[in-house]
């Protein structure tokens, strides 16, 4: 999953990403507002932890943008301020879930857990285009009642791209779905090359069709009508 904590903090920062990167998850982070704002509309996130005690009062709005444009993020927010007062305008700007600090780093994790689950369960938790089938919960593929072995990276992009069905993804789009802040360790674009040839082999020794489309000199579409 890829999160985005809102937060400038840097200890807090360091301990939490270090965290939840060695569980395989994507993380990111902004130390303001504009720059919170700027990544939210450009990118896409399971969940967004917002610090509302490092925003300058500016937390719930952002809180309250998000819900205007999304449903389906997860948003925890954070803060030093747990009086009952505070954690209704929290939930009522639309936040999923309110925190106290102090708090431990598994009880977030928790709560993350949480909030992308009943998310899942919320929206389609099941994209199906004819004999493909792809399950976000289990992230498991079915093609033609035949389960694909996808590695991560596979599954990732087959699922960024299926969300924006129809619509043309930038490289660079993808890479930094993938990579997030850190798409520069990635010295070129041959590893999304590479799992999109092992992603159109899979699919097609399943006879599900060819769902994905190369845009030359820009990237890819995921085409179903």
């Amino acid at each position: 999953m890829k999160f985005l904590f809102i937060e400038n903090d840097a200890l807090f920062l360091n301990k939490f990403i270090n965290f939840f990167k060695k569980s395989g998850h994507i993380c990111e982070f902004a130390t303001t507002f504009r720059e919170g704002y700027k990544k939210i509309n450009n990118y896409e996130y399971e969940c967004i932890i917002i610090d509302l005690d490092k925003l300058n009062g500016d937390g719930l709005k952002l809180v309250e943008m998000l819900r205007k444009d999304s449903e389906q993020t997860g948003v925890i927010i954070i803060s030093s301020k747990n009086e009952v007062n505070n954690r209704i305008a929290g939930l009522d700007a639309g936040a999923d879930d309110f925190m106290g600090k102090p708090f431990d780093i598994l009880e977030l994790n928790a709560r993350i857990k949480a909030v992308t689950r009943r998310k899942i369960r919320q929206f389609k938790k099941e994209l199906i285009f004819g004999k493909l089938k792809l399950n976000m919960e289990e992230r498991r593929v079915v093609a033609d009642d035949i389960p694909l072995q996808l590695t991560k990276k596979e599954f990732d992009i087959l699922l960024y791209l299926a969300r924006n069905k129809n619509r043309v993804v930038k490289k660079e789009s993808i890479a930094e779905h993938l990579w997030g802040d850190h798409m520069d360790e990635a010295a070129s674009f041959d590893f999304i090359y590479a799992h999109i040839k092992n992603l159109r082999k899979k699919l097609g020794q399943n006879d599900c069709g060819d769902f994905l489309k190369t845009i030359y000199g820009i990237g890819y579409k995921f085409e179903s009508y």
